[in-house]
């Protein structure tokens, strides 16, 4: 997928504010020294892989407003923003190069098609993230590693991603019970 400039921009927004909200890389680097890589779907909790079949699903429909019932199936609806957007369907037509979120939705598929990390195992606030890329530190990726991100980024977004440090592009994540929590850029 071709990213253009608007994409770029908004990546770069979304990296500003997502590291005012989230601390430091290195914190994040010694939380994941036990950071559990899957590519087996069978390895996820039953309501995480409905969760994730809906939302794929409803992407790959095309539709950005066939989204808007997986979003409903959450108490809250899932932080598609740092800056706080009341209704993730306006948002993503607005951010989307397309203007009716075509590129949100196959970003959301590229997305989910990659391995996933199962972080903070065990615990209450156990997360399924994907991709897996979005909990290494940008650095130390394995060549087979820095493979599955140039599948996701322009080799201009990873240059930018590498010398500020850390994975900022899209990550979606689900906890344990299916609730979709996040899918947003930025660290």
């Amino acid at each position: 997928m071709i990213r253009r400039p608007k994409r770029t921009l908004i990546l770069t927004l979304a990296l500003i504010l997502g590291a005012l909200h989230y601390g430091s890389i290195a914190v994040r680097a010694q939380q994941n020294q036990k950071l559990q890589i899957h590519t087996d779907l069978a390895e996820l909790p039953e309501q995480v892989r409905n969760m994730r079949a809906a939302i794929l699903k409803a992407a790959r429909s095309g539709d950005i407003d066939a989204m808007r019932p997986v979003l409903e199936t959450n108490e809250l609806k899932p932080t598609v923003s740092f800056g706080g957007a009341d209704d993730p369907i306006a948002y993503w037509k607005e951010t989307s190069s397309d203007g009716k979120g075509r590129e949100i939705l196959a970003t959301l598929v590229e997305v989910l098609n990659m391995p996933f990390a199962r972080v903070r195992a065990g615990k209450p606030d156990e997360m399924y993230v994907w991709p897996y890329l979005a909990e290494l530190p940008v650095k130390s990726l394995t060549p087979a590693q820095q493979v599955d991100l140039y599948q996701l980024m322009t080799p201009k977004d990873v240059k930018s991603m590498e010398e500020f440090g850390d994975y900022i592009h899209y990550r979606l994540g689900i906890g344990r019970d299916g609730t979709w929590h996040y899918f947003v850029a930025g660290d």
